[in-house]
């Protein structure tokens, strides 16, 4: 395919957050709630909003307080330098985007993340290339999938539809490209499990961040 512009999920996507944020939500938790979750449960809860998050895991009596447990998750999180304990970026994520870069490229991140800490992220592995870092969280964004933040996107860099595409590693990334009206890519390799992203029914499916070289040419 060729595109100009090229929409990144990062939560599963370009870096390995998943022990960080599990550790970090577990933490909030214990501390207020004292109890824990599985692994397999966090997963379970891919792409939704932090708050809602919290929500769906808290007992009835406590489900009031989820605004709370998501302040208390963020100054753990993100005031107290817990986003990049084990963090990483996944193989080939930097080289793979320079390349996009040097080849004239227009990206962005559309994330549920808040941007101040996505700003942090970017900045900590060196991302040079985005154009634009924006996050639902904590914004007049409306949640994904509303394409509200990629239509956005789009906008501001007078970029049509079909020169875009959104790469990202859930249901919930696939279905705000199909609602933005735009080519999807999922990885396989992030959070979401594999048949869920079968069901979004993307554009294309890779399994390694590297093979978007492949798939994705730049539009003259």
């Amino acid at each position: 395919m060729e595109k100009k512009l090229l929409i990144f999920d990062v939560d599963g996507t370009v870096w390995d957050s998943e022990k960080d944020v599990y550790l970090s939500f577990n933490h909030t938790l214990k501390e207020n709630a004292g109890f824990e979750i599985t692994k397999e449960e966090f997963q379970k809860l891919a792409g939704m909003p932090l708050g809602a998050m919290f929500e769906a895991v808290l007992p009835e009596d406590k489900k009031f307080l989820s605004g709370e447990y998501e302040k208390y998750y963020k100054k753990y999180y993100i005031d107290e330098g817990h986003f990049v304990d084990a963090t990483v970026l996944f193989e080939n994520v930097k080289n793979t985007i320079d390349n996009f870069k040097n080849q004239g490229f227009y990206m962005a991140v559309a994330s549920s993340k808040p941007k101040r800490i996505l700003d942090k992220m970017v900045s900590h592995f060196n991302l040079e290339g985005f154009n634009y870092v924006l996050g639902t969280e904590e914004s007049n964004f409306k949640h994904k999938p509303d394409p509200e933040i990629v239509n956005y996107i789009m906008d501001k860099l007078n970029v049509s539809k079909e020169d875009a595409v959104i790469i990202g590693d859930s249901k919930s990334d696939i279905m705000t490209g199909k609602n933005a009206e735009i080519d999807t890519i999922a990885v396989t390799y992030g959070y979401d499990k594999p048949e869920n992203l079968e069901k979004a029914n993307p554009t294309y499916t890779i399994d390694k961040f590297e093979k978007l070289l492949e798939i994705v040419k730049f539009k003259e």
